[in-house]
C-alpha cells in the first residue's frame, strides 16, 4: 500500500526542500515545537508523546495567551479502539515557506495499518491558521471511524466573554446570537448556524474558531470560573467506513485571534477568505457577481415565463436595463417544471427549436442561470455511481451551451442535492470541483432552501447564494444581510427581493449581490448602474461594519462598507417607518477609518449634507443624517478621499 505523504506532495500540498525534522525550530524533552504566524494570529504547537498540542494562541502584538494549558488536537479515532488498536505514532514533520508557512505532520498506525497527515498553514496577510487532515487506509481491511471532534480548545479570557454566532436563515428573519458567558454556560450549535464562533473578550480582544463544512456544529462549555472555556468543533457526527486504499478527509479548522471588536475580528477572517479561499472566478473577475434578473417579460413578478416561443426581444429588453444574467427557475411559461420527471431534459413541445434559452440570452449579451434542482433522476448522491452520473449530466448540458451558471435547490427527493450526510456533501463538492477545474466559464448559484447551506466549503465554490426565500419584504432581507455578513463576504450574499421600482427596495438589493423581478424604470436603471460602477467594486473584498441595530421593520438600520484596496466605501441607511423612535434625523458613527485622514462624504439624495470630515470626527462624533421623511426612506453615503486641489 502506498504512503499518503507522496500523494499529498504530488497534489501540491507541499514541496519538500528540507529534510524531515531538520526545519524544526527546536526540541524540548523529546517534544518538537513550531510557531506559525499570520498578520493577526500567532499559534504555537508541539508534538509530544505522539499527540499534537496547541500551547499558545495569541493575537499578534498582544501578550495575552488564550491557551493556559496545552490543548490536545483530536486525532481520528476508530470505532471500538482500545489499547494499541488505532493508536497513532508520530513519524515525521516538514516545515516549508510555501504561500506563507506550511507545516506537515505525519503519523502512522500499525494496528490496523493507516496513515495520518495533518497540514497546518499560516498564509500571508490577515486571518487564521488553518489545519486540514487526511487519513489513508493502508491495510487490507475496511476501517470504521467513530464520530470524532476535529478540533478542541481549552481557553482563558481576560474577563467573562461573549460568544457570538449567526444563523444561516433559509427563510424569515436573520438572527445573531451574542451570549454573555456566565459560570456553567453551555452552547451547542448545529447546521442552522454558520460555522464560525467568535469569543469577544471585552471591547478590544477576541478569538474565532471555525470549520469548513456544511454539517455539524460547536460545543462550548464555561467552567465555574466563566473565563475558562472549552470549545470543540464537531462537523462529522457519523460513523464512516473506508475501504483499503481509500482516504478520509477531515474538514479544515480555523484558529484565529485578533485585536478589536466583533466587526474587526469578522473582517479579518473575511479578508483571509477573500484573499485565499473564495471562488477564484469571483475573486479574479471585476465584473462579477453578475446582476441577475428573473427571465420574464418586463413587469413580471417572479413567476418564470419563458419557453422556446419567448421572443428574442424579451431578452434584449432585459439586457437594455443593465441586467447581466437571466435566471430560468423551476417553472416555465406553461406553469410546469421546465424539465420532465427530474431528468433535467426540456419538454420538446415547449421548445420547438431545441433548448435555446441560453443561446438567446447570449445573443442579447446576457449570461444564463439554469435551475436543475434535487438530484439527477432522484439518484442517491451518497454513492459514487450517482455522483458520477450527476456530474456527467451537468457537464454535458454545460458543454451543449444550455447555461453559464447552475442553480440548485432543495426539494423532497430520495436524496437531497446536498444530502445531510458526510459522503453526500463530499460527493456534491466533488461535482463542483470537477466542473470548476475543467470548465473555467462555469459558475455555481447556491439556491438551497434560500441559502440553507452557507458553510465555508460551499462558499469556496459558489458565486453567490440565495440568502433568504422571502422575496417581497425589504427589511427581512436586510436582517439576513446583517447576520450573515459577520462571517460571509457580502458579495456572495444574494438578495432575492423582487420589487424593483423604489430606491428603498433597490438599495436593499445593493448590500450584496442582486436578483430582482424584471423591471424597466428610471429608478431601476439608476441603481443597477450605481451598483455596477460604485457599490460592486467596494463589495469585492470589503470590510463590513454593523454600525446600526438589526433591522426590525420600524427603526433605522444600516451597514457600512469600506474597501481599503480601492480606498472607497459606502454607508446604506434605511428608515422603514414614520414610527421610528429617532424620527427623521439621526447621528451615525462610522467605523474602521484612519483617524488622521480626511474623507469626503457624498450623499446620493441629500446632497446638501455633503461634507469633508476626519476619520476621528466620523468615528467619535458621527455625521448627522436628516430629512429621512415618511415611510421607506433611504440614503447612500459614498466615502472617498477628497481630491487634491490643483
Amino acid at each position: 500500500m502506498k504512503s499518503l505523504l507522496p500523494t499529498l506532495l504530488s497534489l501540491g500540498f507541499i514541496t519538500i526542500l528540507a529534510a524531515t525534522l531538520s526545519a524544526q525550530p527546536g526540541t524540548d524533552n523529546g517534544s518538537h515545537r513550531w510557531k506559525l504566524n499570520t498578520e493577526d494570529t500567532v499559534l504555537q504547537l508541539i508534538v509530544h508523546n505522539d499527540a499534537i498540542l496547541i500551547t499558545s494562541l495569541k493575537a499578534k502584538g498582544d501578550n495575552w495567551n488564550w491557551i493556559k494549558a496545552p490543548s490536545s488536537v483530536p486525532l481520528p479515532t476508530l470505532a471500538g479502539a482500545t489499547g494499541n488498536y488505532g493508536k497513532w505514532q508520530f513519524l515525521s514533520a516538514v516545515s516549508e515557506n510555501i504561500d506563507g508557512t506550511k507545516l506537515v505532520l505525519h503519523f502512522v498506525c500499525k494496528q490496523p495499518s493507516m496513515e495520518l497527515t495533518s497540514v497546518w498553514h499560516a498564509r500571508p496577510g490577515p486571518g487564521p491558521v488553518e489545519n486540514v487532515s487526511v487519513v489513508l487506509n493502508t491495510g487490507l481491511q475496511p476501517l470504521t471511524f467513530a464520530p470524532t471532534h476535529t478540533a478542541a480548545l481549552n481557553i482563558v479570557s481576560r474577563v467573562a466573554a461573549t460568544a457570538h454566532r449567526a444563523e444561516k436563515t433559509a427563510v424569515g428573519e436573520g438572527k445573531v446570537h451574542a451570549t454573555s458567558l456566565a459560570a456553567g454556560a453551555h452552547i451547542s450549535t448545529g447546521t442552522a448556524d454558520i460555522p464560525l464562533l467568535q469569543i469577544q473578550d471585552g471591547e478590544k480582544h477576541g478569538l474565532y474558531f471555525g470549520f469548513e463544512w456544511e454539517l455539524g456544529g460547536f460545543e462550548l462549555q464555561a467552567q465555574a470560573d466563566p473565563r475558562m472555556l472549552s470549545i470543540s468543533a464537531n462537523p462529522v457526527a457519523e460513523i464512516l467506513t473506508r475501504a483499503p486504499g481509500e482516504k478520509l478527509d477531515i474538514p479544515s479548522n480555523y484558529y484565529g485571534a485578533y485585536r478589536g471588536d466583533i466587526d474587526d475580528g469578522a473582517n479579518r477572517f473575511k479578508k483571509w477568505f477573500w484573499n485565499h479561499k473564495i471562488t477564484r472566478s469571483l475573486h479574479d473577475n471585476a465584473g462579477e457577481p453578475w446582476v441577475e434578473v428573473c427571465m420574464q417579460e418586463i413587469g413580471g413578478t417572479g413567476a418564470t415565463s419563458v419557453t422556446g416561443n419567448t421572443l428574442q426581444s424579451v431578452y434584449n429588453q432585459l439586457a437594455a436595463t443593465g441586467a447581466e444574467c437571466v435566471k430560468l427557475d423551476f417553472w416555465d411559461g406553461t406553469g410546469k417544471c421546465w424539465y420532465t420527471n427530474r431528468d433535467w431534459m426540456y419538454h420538446p413541445e415547449n421548445w420547438p427549436n431545441g433548448f435555446d434559452y441560453a443561446e438567446k440570452a447570449h445573443r442579447a449579451g446576457l449570461k444564463a442561470s439554469l435551475y436543475m434542482g434535487g438530484t439527477y433522476n432522484d439518484s442517491n448522491l451518497t454513492t459514487i455511481a450517482a455522483r458520477d452520473a450527476e456530474l456527467q449530466a451537468v457537464a454535458s448540458r454545460f458543454d451543449k451551451g444550455w447555461f453559464d451558471m447552475w442553480r440548485t435547490d432543495l426539494y423532497t427527493a430520495p436524496s437531497e442535492p446536498m444530502p445531510q450526510t458526510y459522503d453526500g456533501v463530499a460527493n456534491f463538492l466533488y461535482i463542483q470541483d470537477q466542473l470548476i477545474g475543467s470548465r473555467p466559464n462555469y459558475r455555481y448559484e447556491n439556491c438551497c432552501n434560500g441559502g440553507k447551506y452557507k458553510g465555508f466549503a460551499i462558499c469556496r465554490r459558489m458565486t453567490f447564494c440565495t440568502m433568504n426565500d422571502i422575496d417581497n419584504t425589504a427589511w427581512k432581507t436586510r436582517t439576513t444581510y446583517y447576520s450573515n455578513s459577520f462571517a460571509i463576504n457580502p458579495v456572495q450574499l444574494k438578495s432575492d427581493l423582487g420589487p424593483a421600482s423604489t430606491a428603498y427596495d433597490l438599495r436593499t438589493d445593493m448590500l450584496g449581490s442582486i436578483l430582482t423581478w424584471a423591471a424597466d424604470n428610471p429608478t431601476y436603471k439608476q441603481h443597477i448602474a450605481l451598483y455596477k460602477h460604485r457599490q460592486r467594486p467596494i463589495l469585492r473584498g470589503c470590510n463590513v461594519y454593523h454600525i446600526m441595530p438589526m433591522p426590525d421593520g420600524v427603526n433605522w438600520d444600516g451597514l457600512q462598507f469600506y474597501n481599503s484596496e480601492i480606498d472607497k466605501g459606502s454607508v446604506f441607511v434605511f428608515k422603514p417607518s414614520v414610527k421610528a423612535t429617532d424620527g427623521d434625523t439621526r447621528v451615525i458613527k462610522l467605523k474602521g477609518l484612519q483617524r488622521r485622514t480626511s474623507y469626503a462624504l457624498a450623499f446620493q439624495d441629500r446632497t446638501s449634507l455633503n461634507c469633508v470630515m476626519s476619520g476621528a470626527q466620523l468615528m467619535d462624533t458621527g455625521i448627522t443624517v436628516s430629512g429621512m421623511t415618511g415611510d421607506n426612506a433611504s440614503e447612500i453615503i459614498w466615502i472617498s478621499r477628497p481630491k487634491a486641489k490643483p
